[in-house]
């Protein structure tokens, strides 16, 4: 029995999932060196939370982000970029599905973020 009661808080969760969608977002990015892409990173994340990818090999890179929706058509983004090539850190707010490129330096960031289901 009491793995029974155990089971029901988890079918729970899984179920109530969904009702969130709403705070998803879609996120891609687009990371440069003197204006020539190494790493083109893409992650569906929860709003307000700290997301990140990273990769290793010849063009090793962490992105950080952290996306909040601000109003219909305003979405910041907190980014951290850490390569070989360069760091950065901006905050920009972005249009819903507009590109909106940062670059400092020979380090470039080009990002899109959509509504997760737009």
């Amino acid at each position: 029995m009491r793995t029974m009661f155990s089971a029901i808080p988890l079918l729970a969760l899984s179920v109530s999932f969904p009702a969130h969608a709403s705070g998803l977002f879609a996120v891609s990015a687009e990371l440069s060196h003197q204006g020539k892409a190494f790493a083109a990173p893409s992650a569906v994340v929860r709003e307000g939370e700290p997301a990140s990818v990273e990769a290793s090999g010849a063009d090793p890179y962490r992105l950080g982000f952290t996306v909040r929706e601000l109003a219909a058509n305003e979405i910041e983004v907190v980014a951290t970029v850490d390569s070989p090539h360069g760091m950065m850190a901006p905050t920009v707010v972005v249009r819903p599905g507009v590109p909106a490129s940062i670059d400092v330096g020979d380090i470039g960031l080009k990002l899109t973020v959509k509504r997760s289901g737009d």
